[in-house]
């Protein structure tokens, strides 16, 4: 009787993993579909389309920079209101953006 209560659990957790799964998979389609992720410009793009938003830019130095998307250029990201700085703003290299953290949009 033990056996038949883990395969139960063991099938419960199964069909939750898939269930979220696909989810998941339903929103990377979503977002995918406004960023081309095999793009040689992604960083670009994506914060393009942030633009006017909130985010976090993880340099590949390992520093972080949170601000406001002003202006995003060919080469550069200007940042405005930057947290813990908000009379500054930063002018950013794109090739040295290694992420983009931002709020999912409707949360």
């Amino acid at each position: 009787m033990a056996i038949t209560s883990t395969r139960r659990v063991s099938a419960v957790v199964i069909a939750l993993c898939l269930a979220l799964g696909g989810g998941f998979v339903s929103l990377t389609r979503a977002q995918g579909s406004q960023v081309d992720l095999n793009a040689a410009e992604v960083m670009r793009q994506t914060i393009e389309a942030n633009a006017g938003k909130r985010v976090k830019l993880r340099l590949v130095s390992g520093q972080d920079i949170d601000g406001q998307v002003a202006k995003v250029g060919a080469h550069a990201v200007l940042l405005t209101e930057l947290t813990g700085a908000e009379f500054f703003d930063a002018t950013i290299r794109l090739d040295q953006v290694a992420a983009v953290i931002a709020r999912r949009p409707g949360k």
